[in-house]
């Protein structure tokens, strides 16, 4: 039995056909049905009804699939019984972290977890916000520290904080002159006097995306994009350079940087809410949930 079965048989009933199950799970077709194939080869009977639509089990499907379920369950309640035996003494956690959320958010946490539970390994996992998400849905990582999405259905969310986002622009730029700039940070503007600047840009798949649409929609698609970046901390470096401008999140502003004049826009671009995110198929451990709840004390003292 593979840990792979129940996952994809699950999908495939979720989406009525094996097609439309190879797009939730990124692989391509062709490999799934080969999966389906020597799985029935080594069973020795068919576990799907092909001629239903949407497809279906067939009894020895239904079978496999209650058997796999059990044996989950079984895996779940045993790692929780030995946390209990153990007293959170020794273990281990992944955490999947975008590299901004790592620097400004999970660092002041784990600090205060590794004094209280120095025996538990806490593995870190980075990436992008999207991979973050299909990393918690394969577990790959136990959860992720990431942002609201409503484009995954096997993740379950728990709330943090909402975060605000602003332009950075440098006190070089000479748009700063024109502002009439008296030591305001954050400064309120019309986003219209933003016309025609150069921009430092997220790259696809990074949770801004949506920001930067909203700040072109704004000045009319008139920004000029010099750099596409991975990182934040790439952006915020190039406006720091006068490269452009760039979308920076709210720690950037409270950490505060003498060379850079944060600008709120009337118009107000869109907040953005970090999350945890699992599986719907991960039971939370104990330890898990004490991280979890240690994440959610410092949003609240931070952003409440």
């Amino acid at each position: 039995m593979s840990e792979k079965d129940l996952e994809y048989i699950k999908k495939i009933l979720e989406n009525g056909s094996i097609t439309e199950a190879s797009k939730k799970i990124y692989i391509s077709q062709s490999a799934l049905s080969q999966h389906i194939i020597r799985l029935e080869k080594k069973l020795g009977v068919e576990i799907f009804d092909r001629e239903t639509k949407p497809i279906r089990l067939t009894q020895a499907g239904k079978i496999y699939k209650k058997s796999l379920e059990d044996i989950e369950n079984l895996k779940e309640e045993t790692l929780l019984k030995i946390e209990d035996l153990n007293n959170l003494k020794i273990g281990e956690i992944s955490i999947g972290s975008t590299d901004y959320q790592t620097y400004y958010f999970l660092t002041k946490v784990l600090r205060e977890f590794n004094n209280k539970y120095p025996g538990i390994k806490v593995n870190l996992i980075e990436g992008k916000t999207d991979q973050l998400n299909r990393f918690a849905i394969k577990g790959i990582c136990d959860f992720s520290l990431t942002y609201m999405t409503d484009k995954y259905d096997d993740l379950e969310s728990i709330n943090l904080y909402r975060e605000d986002l602003f332009v950075g622009i440098n006190k070089k730029n000479p748009l700063i002159q024109k502002l009439k700039y008296k030591n305001e940070n954050p400064l309120l503007i019309n986003a219209n006097m933003l016309k025609g600047q150069n921009i430092v840009r997220m790259k696809k798949g990074q949770n801004l995306i949506l920001q930067y649409q909203e700040l072109d929609k704004f000045t009319e698609n008139s920004l000029k994009t010099v750099l596409e970046t991975d990182s934040v901390f790439i952006a915020l470096k190039a406006v720091k350079e006068n490269l452009g401008l760039a979308i920076l999140p709210e720690f950037m502003v409270k950490e505060g940087h003498d060379d850079i004049i944060f600008l709120k826009l009337r118009e107000e671009l869109s907040s953005r809410t970090t999350v945890i995110n699992y599986s719907k198929h991960h039971k939370l451990k104990r330890i898990e949930k004490i991280f979890i709840q240690m994440l959610d004390t410092y949003a609240k003292n931070e952003f409440y």
